[in-house]
């Protein structure tokens, strides 16, 4: 099988969804501080937690740009109380709006209680209760992509930033970005810089942290050369198919499909920038210190003739609901690797490839912005040191982190249409490895599976890949039952990757409900799995998966079913290629290939 080799390493399921705290307390005390919480299981990376609004469970979303905390109407069982007034708030995207205040019940997160007493009303639905800045504002908010937590410490000033962690180290990466406050709604901004062929637009975006996806303003953007999607179609633009989205040189996502804003009146940002850049690290945020600190595994790019034949060290393998085990990581490059879990810690239990935090970049934001976004476009973003830029990649923001060692899509082998030169020496492949908690490179610490039980039931799986995916790839996943041993489903089951660079992570509850319809067989033998182990990589995306899916084949009848996280163009709907190479089917699939009439 092309590209592929097996991870042998097991893994088992994480307690139910409970949050780790620091320090014990009281079951109900003041103050998120200390406090780590489960993010609610979604495809794609969204900071909602579970909270309780007097007696009635609620989705709380955690919005650190929203000056104002919101409640929905959906929350209140026989309609929302009266208002006791209105409230003025501006709005990201310009202007102000007005919103209604109402009093709330005890509102109750991860067993603290939240100072809230009121908050703006909205028409929103389903049911959900924002919090925004005026919560957030004392809180630094750490996110761990691979764990799906929020980890909540409190702010400090940039200069008060221990050095040790923002500092890299053999095991890992640290990108230092430095935040600036919007002078009307107080919001944070850092310096982006987006590309799209010769076309770059560059200047302060507003770092999001509510909806999941990146979003640039139309006229700005156009100004600059970039082109929506639908241009051709002459359709309203929508979403921009971008080549790079970069807050320093080589510390962002590639390629990228975003969001198109028609209606962006702010005059001090080009757009926003969501999880679906900086959630490729474990990242954290804090507003009131003005640092977004990003860090990841580092890699590196060997020849393939240096690696030799692929085996992965065997692990202890998991078993019962709360065992856990931890693997290394394959090949890293400085500059395009992820990673999720604390410097100072070991890697958390239940997770496979969480590698130390890494240490060390810094990248400037634009200081306080007050002038119009025309005039900052096309100015690249300061920074406090320098990094080698990518081979291939186009000028980008620096940042003070070791140098990368390659663009993405650099590891694949090499061709070319021209004969082969006596004097040239044939070009060997390259491949990439990655760090683990230890700072020793592998191939396997490259890939990472956290496996957790939801507390309505069910288990869910997150998979992330720490290096460059030119062709996209496979993780394959082996269901364990409950007597810890292999489980026999007659179904293929693993997560599929696009063609991205670095740090890609997704989520899917296994089974997910709709594959009861779709595949039942599949359906009912995975249901009785208590876990999963990761057990093979393979080079190139699934074929009926366009994006970041999970998928299941049914083996008498491949058959193969997926979900997918969904993408500005909609659920699973990938963006079409700038570069489509052709690629030899699998032999399973030339087996059933009808033969040419003779």
């Amino acid at each position: 099988m092309r590209g592929a080799f097996l991870l042998w390493v097991g893994l088992s399921v994480v307690g139910a969804g409970c949050h780790r705290e620091v320090a014990s307390g009281p079951s109900r005390s003041e103050g998120l501080t200390g406090r780590t919480l489960p993010l609610l299981a979604s495809p794609a990376l969204r900071l909602t937690v579970a909270g309780r609004l007097g007696t009635r469970v609620v989705p709380v979303v955690l919005d650190v740009a929203r000056p104002l905390s919101m409640v929905s109407q959906e929350c209140f069982d026989g309609g929302p109380p009266a208002p006791e007034g209105t409230v003025r708030a501006p709005e990201i995207a310009g202007g102000f709006r007005a919103w209604p205040v109402v009093s709330l019940p005890v509102l109750t997160v991860g067993g603290a209680s939240v100072p809230l007493r009121t908050a703006g009303l909205s028409g929103e639905k389903p049911c959900s209760l924002t919090l925004g800045s005026d919560v957030l504002e004392p809180y630094a908010l750490t996110v761990d992509p691979l764990r799906r937590e929020v980890t909540f410490t409190a702010s400090r000033p940039r200069e008060a930033q221990p050095a040790a962690e923002v500092a890299s180290d053999a095991a890992r990466e640290v990108h230092r970005v430095e935040l600036s406050r919007e002078p009307v709604g107080d919001w944070p901004l850092l310096a982006v810089r987006v590309s799209q062929g010769e076309a770059e637009l560059t200047g302060p975006f507003v770092l999001t942290t509510r909806e999941p996806f990146s979003r640039i303003a139309v006229g700005p953007a156009e100004a600059q050369g970039l082109q929506p999607l639908e241009t051709v179609a002459h359709l309203p633009p929508r979403t921009f198919a971008v080549d790079s989205v970069d807050v320093a040189e080589g510390v962002g996502a590639r390629p990228l499909v975003v969001e198109a804003a028609g209606r962006w009146d702010s005059p001090s940002s080009l757009g926003r920038l969501g999880p679906d850049v900086w959630g490729r690290f474990t990242a954290t945020l804090d507003a009131k210190g003005g640092v977004l600190v990003l860090r990841r595994p580092r890699v590196r790019a060997v020849d393939e003739t240096d690696v030799g034949s692929v085996s992965s060290p065997r692990a202890g393998r998991a078993e019962g609901p709360d065992a856990a085990a931890t693997s290394p990581r394959s090949t890293t490059t400085d500059g395009a690797g992820w990673m999720g879990a604390s410097a100072s810690s070991p890697p958390p239990a239940g997770t496979i490839g969480a590698a130390p935090v890494p240490s060390g970049t810094t990248a400037s934001s634009p200081s306080q912005a007050t002038t119009s976004p025309a005039a900052t476009a096309g100015t690249a973003p300061k920074a406090s040191g320098t990094a080698s830029p990518s081979p291939e990649s186009p000028a980008r923001p620096t940042a003070s982190a070791a140098p990368t060692a390659q663009a993405p899509g650099d590891t694949s082998p090499s061709t070319s249409s021209e004969p082969a030169r006596p004097a040239t020496p044939n070009p060997v492949a390259r491949r990439q490895q990655c760090t683990d908690a230890h700072g020793v490179f592998s191939e396997e610490a490259c890939y990472g599976l956290h496996v957790r039980k939801e507390p309505e039931g069910g288990i869910s799986v997150v998979g992330a890949v720490f290096r460059d995916l030119p062709e996209g790839g496979r993780l394959h996943l082996e269901p364990v039952g409950p007597d810890g041993q292999r489980l026999e489903s007659g179904c293929g089951i693993g997560l599929s990757f696009p063609a991205t660079s670095r740090g890609l992570t997704t989520q899917h509850r296994l089974p997910w409900p709709s594959l009861a319809q779709a595949l039942p067989a599949c359906h009912a033998a995975l249901v009785q799995a208590r876990g999963f182990n990761l057990a093979l990589f393979e080079e190139g995306s699934q074929p009926e998966c366009p994006t970041a899916c999970a998928f299941v084949t049914e083996t008498s009848s491949r058959r193969t079913v997926c979900e997918c996280q969904p993408t500005p163009l909609g659920e699973g709907v990938a963006a079409p290629s700038r570069k489509a190479p052709s690629r030899e089917p699998p032999r399973e699939e030339r087996e059933l290939e009808p033969e040419d009439p003779r």
